[in-house]
């Protein structure tokens, strides 16, 4: 039995450990009650857009089989394609909640939360399930044809008059998004990007008070803030997923990485699909290779002496942090500098992922993925991975943006 001394010393001890337990709890737990008042909303408006669209005597709703419980960004691109070919099939897009995976696969977030434009003019899956019913329904299988041929097969049988279709297939699926299939998507996404992409004005937040507090000029902006480059350093869990696509799956880069016009920000060699080598140098290249993208960059913006890594690392992926520690180093060297011929000299300061994550406050936890994603967007010069949805999405919205090719790098 201990000891009144004893028990003290353990009290003493517990007690600021279940105080910073609290805290971390408070801290990461979701705002409920904000996202109860994001469900009322899109309850409402899919109330009245629904109305809208019956009235009107010539409803067009379409729902697709979609990816759920994904990584974040993986379902972000998922839904905007399918937002996108809605509105380019002048049909009524049924969204669902968003997944939050971290939380669980039954875990919902209303998708307001982080894309409220796909919500606008759009209606909730449950008054799709509502309406739509009987022989009201066209179902439809869209992934009948060779992948070069898909996009233009799915708007022409979404622009039949049925009133309402369910599509039973995941046609964006990694393959096809792997594939020259995406090219004949990209006029449509990039206008797509232009006029109905936005943030969530949480995100959006969040964003703005990371670039006040880290001094980082938005590219849009001459004045405040200091210039910098962006690098998306994808590591965790890639080394086995990019094994797998190197030896048993070979294939090349996803999305808008395969576009033509983009293959000159391809760091050479050239990627080499029939290669397993070429496949894991790109898919996770080396450190050296990695300063060698930067360089291109750091030569390109010599005003830009400041570095944002964008990054994966976490309690389970601990060498992430290694690895930035590596890179940091290096970058801030100045005989480094001298050697790789940089203008401007050596980065002035390196920061990471949780620099930017710690400006948030209580229940902002779960727009910090979105908050990397813009960052990278805002910033003068884009260093990221060609197999990385969460880099190629990047690089659309860059694009949509009106920013330059030669303004990003692709490892």
């Amino acid at each position: 039995m201990l000891s009144k001394k004893s028990l003290f010393r353990l009290l003493l001890i517990l007690l600021p450990v279940t105080l910073f337990s609290i805290y971390c709890y408070l801290n990461a737990r979701p705002p409920y009650a904000f996202y109860d008042t994001l469900r009322a909303q899109e309850f409402h408006n899919s109330r009245e857009t629904a109305s809208l669209q019956l009235q009107s005597g010539k409803p067009r709703f379409v729902a697709f089989k979609q990816l759920r419980g994904a990584g974040f960004n993986n379902q972000v691109q998922d839904i905007l394609l399918y937002h996108n070919l809605a509105i380019a099939t002048s049909r009524t897009y049924a969204y669902h909640p968003f997944v939050w995976r971290p939380r669980g696969e039954k875990s919902y977030v209303p998708l307001s939360a982080f894309l409220p434009g796909v919500t606008k003019d759009s209606i909730n899956m449950k008054f799709f399930e509502k309406y739509c019913t009987g022989n009201e329904i066209q179902h439809v299988t869209l992934g009948k044809v060779p992948y070069e041929e898909q996009w233009q097969y799915a708007v022409d049988i979404l622009n039949g008059d049925q009133p309402c279709v369910l599509v039973h297939d995941w046609i964006f699926n990694w393959n096809f998004l792997a594939s020259p299939g995406v090219r004949p998507v990209w006029p449509a996404f990039h206008a797509y990007l232009q006029n109905h992409f936005e943030w969530s004005e949480s995100i959006l937040k969040i964003t703005h008070r990371a670039q006040t507090e880290l001094n980082l000029r938005a590219i849009s902006n001459s004045t405040a803030g200091e210039s910098y480059i962006a690098l998306h350093l994808r590591r965790g869990d890639f080394e086995s997923h990019c094994e797998h696509l190197s030896k048993e799956n070979p294939v090349g880069f996803t999305t808008w990485a395969t576009l033509p016009q983009l293959q000159p920000s391809v760091l050479g060699p050239p990627l080499d699909t029939s290669n397993s080598t070429s496949i894991m140098m790109h898919c996770y290249p080396s450190l050296r290779r990695i300063l060698s993208a930067v360089n291109i960059q750091a030569q390109l913006h010599p005003e830009a002496r400041t570095l944002y890594i964008l990054h994966d690392g976490a309690i389970d992926h601990p060498l992430v942090y290694l690895q930035f520690y590596k890179l940091r180093t290096t970058l801030m060297n100045g005989a480094w500098a001298r050697k790789s011929h940089w203008p401007g000299g050596p980065m002035n300061r390196v920061l990471q992922s949780s620099d930017a994550q710690s400006v948030k406050t209580r229940g902002e936890n779960d727009f910090g993925v979105a908050m990397d994603v813009e960052l990278a967007r805002r910033a003068a010069g884009f260093v990221g991975n060609g197999y990385s949805s969460l880099s190629t999405q990047i690089v659309a919205l860059r694009l949509a943006d009106g920013g330059r090719v030669e303004d990003i790098t692709f490892v």
